[in-house]
């Protein structure tokens, strides 16, 4: 196989590679106060994202105003209160606890499907919704065992409604009726959620007790979002367009693999056997999901 018909694979793979690795820069991003981390993200992606608006001369998207409204219902549950749940879970529980639940957004997605529009799943989705359902019980009774502390139950069910919004997200993605360019998606998702959470960063700025602002946690919120946010971007849609859905679908599996390698490489976390059980329950569920259902819409 030469270079040109592998590039899609490894495009794809270096793109969830990059999302697992958003949970290690999350956990460190807990760092400073949670919306002046999102703030910091969002502005250097933002200006990254319009800069290549304008290298590339793509002309300014012409939607109705009901598309304006939905874009910023997404920014507003599936970017800004994705980032906030998430930070405020990884502040309680472990990276490796929130790679595992990351795994469960197929199945989030699929059951949003069922009560909001309606849809009938067939019986591959319900396989994968019971293997995400059977990984989460699985991390439960482990933390049961090991006797987690509440703050720990907390923040994974906190990562877990961080999941939901991402699933509203994907949801309401649907509803977008007028076609739009890729990196016009990206650019207001970000621009647009750092309007939505700029007022409270500022007064997380001004009011309280004084920030200490680290290096790693700033560190960790520009690489947010150059990396994830813009490169993995990129990555994402060059390999995706080349091939099917499902088969595009089955590397998302990668994300919780990835980011419970990297939370033991760079946080030093313990990856326990319930977690190393619950991602290959999930990692199956996303791939009967996108093999044996490849009708379903592939998410980036």
């Amino acid at each position: 196989m030469n270079f040109k018909r592998l590039w899609p694979y490894l495009a794809m793979t270096a793109a969830m590679t990059t999302v697992g690795s958003t949970i290690v820069a999350s956990k460190l991003m807990v760092q400073m106060p949670i919306f002046v981390a999102m703030a910091v993200r969002f502005a250097v992606a933002s200006l990254v994202l319009i800069a290549l608006l304008l290298l590339l001369r793509k002309p300014w998207p012409r939607l109705a105003p009901a598309s304006w409204r939905l874009l910023l219902a997404q920014a507003f549950v599936g970017s800004v209160g994705y980032s906030a749940l998430l930070l405020l879970g990884l502040g309680l529980t472990s990276a490796a606890d929130a790679s595992v639940i990351t795994g469960a957004l197929p199945a989030l997605a699929a059951l949003l499907a069922v009560f909001a529009l309606h849809e009938r799943l067939n019986a591959a989705s319900w396989s994968a919704v019971g293997l995400a359902v059977a990984a989460m019980v699985l991390l439960l009774l482990g933390e049961a065992s090991g006797g987690s502390s509440t703050n720990r139950l907390i923040g994974n069910a906190l990562v877990l409604a961080a999941m939901a919004c991402e699933a509203v997200f994907l949801l309401l993605s649907k509803r977008l009726r007028e076609p739009l360019d890729p990196l016009w998606t990206a650019t207001l998702m970000s621009t647009l959620s750092l309007v939505l959470c700029f007022p409270v960063a500022l007064v997380q700025l001004t009011v309280g007790e004084r920030i200490n602002f680290t290096s790693s946690a700033l560190l960790a919120a520009v690489y947010y979002a150059l990396v994830p946010t813009t490169l993995g971007f990129w990555l994402w849609y060059s390999g995706s367009s080349q091939v099917t859905g499902a088969q595009a679908g089955i590397f998302t599996a990668l994300v919780p693999v990835s980011g419970l390698l990297l939370a033991a490489m760079w946080l030093g976390e313990t990856i326990e056997p319930q977690h190393w059980l619950g991602v290959s329950l999930a990692v199956l569920a996303i791939v009967i999901s996108t093999t044996l259902d490849p009708s379903r819409p592939v998410s980036d």
